[in-house]
């Protein structure tokens, strides 16, 4: 099917094929002008001008993590001097510091020493002592790891967590949903069927999630298809993701960076997934987040042009690697994003986090039992 056919469509129907977005992944850069034409279009369809932003603060409880992610320079081992754990009084004084946010983001490594008590006493103290804050904590593969550690259901894990004040679970861990792919990431980390489970079960107890796909590595066309049809079907089935965020590899310092000769991620082919991920999910999944500081400002903001209209956290942890492009900030003034909003023609609007109230919710259908 001719590329331009298919995004002359797509501005007609509610959503486009795997295949339909696999063949707009695989051509070259002549399309992309009319490419980001047609997601803006369908985009301000969706959410006119506006760009939503949530006073919100990232927070990493730990660093030392077993999963010890290629791709990833934040992780440390026990031994080592930088290895960190925070107690629920040090999160608490943190979000203290944060000047009024409403959403705090809570997530750390595979860190076999910390408990469940200690994960439901960390819930439970941030929202005893902020009870209107909104906690949105934690992601499948940490939930994964504390269920196969403790020999605990996922299902129980979750619920006891939603009991203790979790809000919402983050959709991070994603990363590529191919198992091969995965494998040559993280070999020790979970495997895609145990994301899409984990995520299934969050929203089947009416936990809404994010949803992520980590791009700019050894993945190509087809990884990227495959991981947002993956992405789609399950919106089909739960209605459970508030918000998909696209995340770029960040090679700052990571073994993976330093094994492969890996061609920097362009700012053009980053755009590129941004508008073919809201080209594919039409109606399905209208939240389409960007963090600024994996991108620097400027480039979050005019991802908002090509299909994007959420920006990220407003302060991240200070132990979180940054893109060069974010000059090492890790806190944007609301005055300063909202002018660089403004900037590009768009209206900022502050928004609520995202809850479970906010979800529509799909309930689940049972597979019928063969006798």
């Amino acid at each position: 099917m001719d590329p331009k056919m298919i995004l002359e469509t797509a501005k007609h129907r509610e959503e486009t094929s795997a295949i339909e977005a696999l063949m707009l992944m695989q051509e070259g850069d002549s399309i992309l002008p009319e490419l980001f034409r047609s997601a803006d279009e369908l985009n301000r369809r969706s959410q006119g001008i506006r760009v939503t932003f949530v006073r919100s603060r990232q927070i990493n409880f730990t660093n030392i993590c077993r999963a010890e992610c290629a791709f990833c320079s934040f992780w440390r081992k026990k031994s080592q001097r930088t290895a960190y754990v925070l107690s629920p009084t040090d999160v608490i004084r943190q979000i203290r510091e944060s000047n009024g946010v409403r959403q705090v983001t809570l997530q750390g490594g595979l860190n076999p020493d910390l408990t469940l008590a200690y994960h439901y006493d960390m819930l439970r103290s941030v929202k005893s002592e902020f009870p209107d804050l909104h906690i949105q904590g934690y992601s499948p593969s940490e939930i994964h790891f504390l269920s196969r550690r403790n020999r605990i259901s996922a299902y129980d894990i979750l619920r006891k967590m939603r009991e203790a004040g979790l809000d919402s679970l983050s959709g991070d861990s994603a990363d590529i949903l191919n198992d091969k792919i995965r494998k040559k990431l993280a070999p020790d980390k979970l495997r895609t069927n145990d994301w899409i489970e984990i995520i299934r079960t969050a929203h089947h107890l009416s936990i809404p999630t994010t949803a992520t796909i980590l791009i700019g590595h050894v993945e190509d066309e087809i990884h990227i298809s495959e991981h947002l049809d993956i992405i789609k079907n399950v919106q089909r089935e739960t209605g459970g993701f508030s918000a998909f965020e696209p995340i770029p590899f960040v090679p700052a310092r990571t073994d993976l960076a330093r094994t492969k000769q890996l061609k920097p991620l362009t700012v053009e082919r980053f755009f590129k997934v941004i508008a073919i991920s809201r080209i594919l999910f039409g109606k399905a999944i209208r939240n389409i987040t960007i963090d600024w500081t994996k991108l620097g400002l400027d480039v979050a903001v005019r991802a908002t042009t090509v299909g994007a209209n959420d920006i990220g956290p407003v302060s991240v942890d200070s132990h979180e690697i940054r893109a060069p492009q974010a000059n090492g900030k890790h806190s944007l003034p609301i005055a300063s994003l909202q002018a660089a909003i403004k900037s590009a023609d768009r209206v900022p609007v502050e928004r609520e986090p995202y809850n479970a109230k906010m979800i529509t919710f799909k309930p689940r259908v049972e597979e019928p039992v063969l006798v």
